[in-house]
């Protein structure tokens, strides 16, 4: 696993693992409005934009190069909304679960 900066939820992107941070407070009072209507329609492209931003955002907390280009093209419809959810992870229990391994009931890393 990468070394990061923001303990998060490893997730594979395109065959790369990515530690996923929960996103900033900052970014969550800009986009309050936004990623308060993301109901997950696919179809709604400013649904799409806003997952792709938040995502982003929290991602360059621990990969500070990751362009919006390059993110677009490891996001897709089979994994935008377990990311979101990782980034919107804000209690940290999906966190906590994972790092307490499977005697805590998980089963490890996503999709294992």
């Amino acid at each position: 696993m990468p070394v990061v900066k923001v303990k998060g939820i490893p997730v594979e992107l395109a065959g790369e693992l990515f530690v996923v941070p929960p996103v900033s407070l900052g970014v969550l009072e800009q986009m309050h409005d936004q990623i308060k209507a993301v109901t997950g329609d696919i179809s709604d492209l400013a649904q799409v934009a806003t997952i792709t931003d938040v995502t982003l955002a929290a991602l360059r907390r621990n990969y500070p190069d990751l362009t919006r280009e390059r993110l677009a093209d490891l996001l897709d419809v089979g994994n935008m909304i377990e990311v979101f959810q990782a980034v919107m992870d804000v209690s940290g229990l999906r966190r906590k679960a994972l790092e307490a391994g499977p005697a805590a009931g998980e089963g490890g890393a996503p999709g294992e």
